[in-house]
């Protein structure tokens, strides 16, 4: 098993300089520049194939709305990669995750900034911008906010090649158009329809009734779902419904599937939902969870998207809703219902159901542990753990239980934190008390790890007043460890180097994560670049020196180094 600890930047927002932030925004009595339309901006292709899309705008990752759209390089890197439009390099990123290698062009004059990600290469001035840093950090990683005279470019013009870099699944370019003064992401598609064929309308595979105060089909607890030809069976109801449905969109020439832009909920002929997601703040990427019923991608892996808004309706800018979207079942008819779901081309489907209203009991449910308003959240202190929840933290009022159970396989009580099934809006902070009666290990080998999935996984942790603290983002089992092992490192083909013009190494971690690596020749660092996917560290072969010292470090200080002769 592979680890690594990095910050994946899912964002990656670009940082104007102060003086043009302040002349944009108004501060000196000029208005800010308005993102340009499709039809004023005319951006270029950035690429000279046939556009194809392996992912659209607003697709639900984990986590994390997809902030652009992917651009398919038939299966290849290094294809030309083409300047939108006149500006400059605002940002240089460079990272074993995320997006790799990704450059950040600012258009002034059109209030826009394109960012090109995954890269393979740089053109000639942004590497070497990218690489004098690189070589005076003495890290591979970087992130760099330019001045805008410093690297200008124009439109069509080649600022880099296409790659598989970061956290890529497979060669493509990844591209977002954002505003350039808010910074948020902008849905690219408008500016490349023109360029990209699509008559096919999104398919729907199932429908789903949830019952959030209420009975559905003889349940108050589990959702209710129609696929195939059961589609038209009318659910049978009372109470408080959220509907919901599963459905990803296609387009002509490809087999991939797609988010959708525009999902909207009919019942009885009056609209009761509508989200139609053509931008969105990265400050509320992870709201993405408030669109889906939680419970049933913690416990299933299934993503069903939910009419149901969040009490602190952190999307209200893209959806509207009456009563949050939750449709009352309080009479005894049926009640006629619809989801219409529309893609960016203007492609139409559209999926009738039906809600029987037959009066039943509803049982009560007894909720356990402390409620946590989600505008104030609190704080939970029980057998030693304490566990603070900011502000919100959470996207609902929430009852939180804290549970602990004895365990003679950690170093601490196994804690239960609320349920799994309730998603977080940002970290929350734990302290666990760590039993060190017969464990002389230093503190820094101490390690939480979350419980919830088919083996432990670290998180980030520091040692204080006798406990294991951390921020975690996401609720659920909780135990402290210990991390003594080292990382491993594996020279790849090593007979080989001399020949192929490259040195080459497999490094991984076990549980805490690969924090950091070195690698010197004759006593001096040289530039190693890694691909956090695979694992897989890299330079050219040294022109000189006669000795390789490789040194890779956890994030709970254990280290291995290896010297290979050159």
């Amino acid at each position: 098993m592979i680890r690594f600890i990095t910050k994946i930047l899912l964002s990656s927002a670009m940082l104007l300089p102060l003086e043009a932030c302040a002349k944009n925004r108004g501060e000196t009595g000029q208005s800010r520049v308005e993102p340009a339309s499709p039809a004023q901006a005319n951006l270029h292709r950035p690429l000279d194939i046939p556009l194809l899309l392996s992912g659209n705008f607003g697709e639900i990752r984990s986590n994390h709305f997809h902030s652009g759209l992917d651009f398919k390089t038939q299966g290849r890197t290094g294809l030309k990669i083409y300047c939108a439009a006149d500006g400059y390099v605002s940002r240089i990123l460079v990272s074993p995750w995320g997006f790799g290698r990704a450059v950040y062009v600012t258009h002034p004059e059109l209030g826009l900034t394109t960012v090109y990600g995954h890269l393979e290469s740089f053109s000639p001035a942004i590497e070497k911008v990218a690489h004098e840093r690189q070589m005076a950090d003495e890290s591979f990683r970087i992130d760099i906010n330019l001045e805008p005279g410093q690297i200008p470019v124009k439109r069509g013009e080649i600022i880099a090649r296409s790659g598989n870099a970061g956290s890529s699944g497979g060669p493509h370019l990844h591209m977002d158009v954002r505003d350039a003064i808010t910074e948020e992401a902008l849905d690219p598609m408008p500016y490349f329809a023109s360029l990209i064929t699509d008559k096919r309308a999104p398919r729907i595979s199932s429908i789903a009734l949830i019952p959030v105060e209420g009975v559905v089909d003889g349940s108050n607890s589990t959702m209710a779902t129609r696929a195939d030809a059961a589609l038209s069976k009318p659910f049978t109801a009372w109470g408080r419904m959220a509907p919901g449905i599963r459905a990803v969109d296609v387009m002509d020439g490809t087999t991939n599937t797609y988010g959708i832009k525009k999902v909207t909920l009919m019942v009885d002929g009056e609209q009761v939902f509508q989200r139609y997601l053509d931008h969105f703040s990265f400050d509320d990427s992870r709201a993405v969870n408030t669109i889906i019923h939680y419970p049933s991608l913690a416990n299933q892996g299934t993503r069903v998207m939910t009419s149901q808004v969040a009490e602190s309706n952190p999307l209200g800018y893209i959806t509207t809703a009456t009563d949050q979207g939750v449709i009352t079942i309080h009479e005894g008819r049926d009640y006629k219902c619809q989801w219409i779901l529309e893609d960016s081309h203007g492609n139409v489907s559209k999926q009738a159901f039906t809600i029987h209203g037959q009066r039943q009991p509803i049982p009560s449910v007894t909720p356990k542990g402390t409620l946590i308003p989600w505008a104030k959240g609190g704080k939970i202190e029980k057998d030693g753990v304490k566990v603070t929840i900011p502000e919100k933290a959470l996207y609902n009022d929430t009852y939180i239980d804290v549970t602990t159970s004895a365990s003679d396989k950690y170093l601490s009580p196994v804690v239960a934190i609320g349920s799994k099934t309730v998603p977080l809006a940002r970290t929350i902070d734990i302290e666990i008390p760590v039993n060190t009666e017969n464990c002389k290990l230093k503190t820094e080998n101490y390690c939480l790890v979350y419980l919830g999935g088919k083996t432990p996984s670290a998180v980030g942790t520091t040692y204080r007043d006798g406990k294991a603290c951390a921020s975690v983002n996401r609720l659920g089992r909780y135990a402290v460890t210990t991390d003594t092992t080292a990382p491993t490192i594996t020279p790849l083909n090593q007979q080989k180097w001399r020949a192929r013009g490259r040195i080459s190494f497999k490094i991984a971690d076990t549980l805490s994560g690969i924090d950091t690596y070195r690698g010197e020749v004759d006593g001096k660092w040289i530039l190693m670049e890694l691909d956090g996917k695979t694992g897989t560290l890299s330079a050219p072969y040294p022109t000189s020196g006669k000795t390789l010292t490789l040194t890779v470090t956890d994030a709970c200080g254990n280290s291995t180094t290896r010297t290979y002769p050159l």
